[in-house]
């Protein structure tokens, strides 16, 4: 079968959709699929074992000012979508985003099947959200519906898609999937001797760039009230952009027991899921975050907040701590009640072992593709 995968976004530049489309376009092209992948990024493929091509399309200048629907800018990169869709002649679309790629497509009206996979900015209301930024509830409505499968890769996401008007029975709950080779193999790099953190060190990971969803501020607030009763307790942040917390770190006196990582990449980033204590997110909304699903396949406990995503991951009293969100005391009890339990750490990291089973990209992959065949 001939793929094409479309994405505004792509490697090098990363982010969960951009993850997504590679692990899936990978895990097809390993299936003996001939895969594209089709972006407004690059023309190349940047991942070392790509088992997949990757094509160009052209963006014209000022689109994520006006608006990507836009006349001209909507029609221009819709006219080379269809150029290259005509070349390569896929038997299965796979877009990503509802806007602007799903938009592009719904205009094309493609001849073989093809489903859309939304990952947040375009179906979110909050501000950094593509709906309040160009209105476009009308334009997402006859994509989604338009295409053969709407895909909601968490129960937020069906909840969403259906307020905007998508037929509940067109939408297909298929969740975003891990590596668990890759998080699961033994690695050679030793964490805290890179940070010249002490061996008794408890380390509470984050991870993913900074972002006002992601509420790292709430997150190291929580983790001041931690320093002040355990000693042992260190946090690493990694993500691009996080260094922005240093002052906040210096006003709440914990920049001794805090490393802001700009990023840790292939082995070292799993060696990091691998070799921390509990894994933390104190963000305030997600879509299906990646993060959390790489903590599942490591085997990490983790404390998290109750918002869209992580409640599909994470059972409280299962495989994790479960607080509401900017709730500092709450974040901060149960960081410290994690730490001071080995058992219940323990418990949760055969839990999160467990149920990471469900969701590998070879499992995933397939379930897309059952949608081509007409076999939801």
């Amino acid at each position: 079968m001939r793929i094409t995968l479309v994405s505004p976004s792509f490697l090098p530049a990363t982010g969960g959709a951009e993850f997504v489309v590679h692990n899936l376009a990978q895990a097809w092209g390993r299936q003996g699929h001939e895969v594209r992948v089709l972006n407004w990024v690059g023309g190349e493929a940047t991942h070392d074992e790509a088992t997949y091509t990757v094509a160009r399309f052209r963006l014209l200048r000022g689109a994520p000012r006006v608006g990507y629907h836009r006349f001209p800018w909507g029609l221009y990169s819709r006219g080379d979508i269809a150029r290259q869709l005509r070349d390569f002649k896929p038997d299965f679309i796979s877009a990503h985003m509802a806007y602007p790629t799903g938009y592009y497509l719904d205009g094309l009206m493609p001849s073989c099947p093809h489903v859309i996979t939304c990952h947040g900015s375009d179906l979110t209301g909050f501000a950094w959200g593509y709906r309040q930024q160009y209105d476009i509830d009308e334009v997402l409505r006859s994509a989604l519906n338009g295409c053969t499968g709407a895909i909601a890769i968490s129960s937020v996401a069906r909840r969403l898609m259906e307020e905007l008007g998508v037929e509940p029975e067109h939408i297909h709950d298929i969740p975003n999937g891990v590596d668990l080779e890759r998080f699961r193999k033994q690695v050679e790099f030793d964490l805290r001797q890179h940070f010249e953190l002490d061996r008794t060190k408890r380390i509470i990971l984050s991870v993913g760039r900074e972002h006002e969803q992601k509420a790292y501020a709430t997150g190291l607030r929580a983790f001041a009230r931690v320093a002040q009763r355990d000693s042992r307790a260190h946090y690493l942040l990694i993500g691009g952009g996080n260094s922005v917390h240093s002052g906040l770190c210096d006003e709440l006196g914990i920049r001794d027991r805090v490393t802001l990582c700009e990023g840790l990449f292939g082995d070292q980033l799993v060696a990091a899921y691998q070799q921390a204590d509990i894994f933390f997110s104190p963000s305030i909304w997600e879509m299906m975050p990646l993060v959390v699903l790489e903590a599942m396949a490591s085997g990490r406990p983790a404390v998290v907040t109750n918002i869209s995503g992580s409640q599909d991951l994470v059972v409280h009293e299962e495989n994790g701590l479960v607080v509401e969100p900017n709730d500092i005391g709450g974040l901060s009890d149960a960081l410290l009640r994690l730490l001071a339990d080995e058992a219940l750490q323990r418990s949760f990291s055969e839990s999160m072992l467990e149920q990471s089973e469900r969701y590998s990209w070879e499992s995933v992959s397939k379930s897309y593709l059952a949608l081509s065949q007409g076999n939801p």
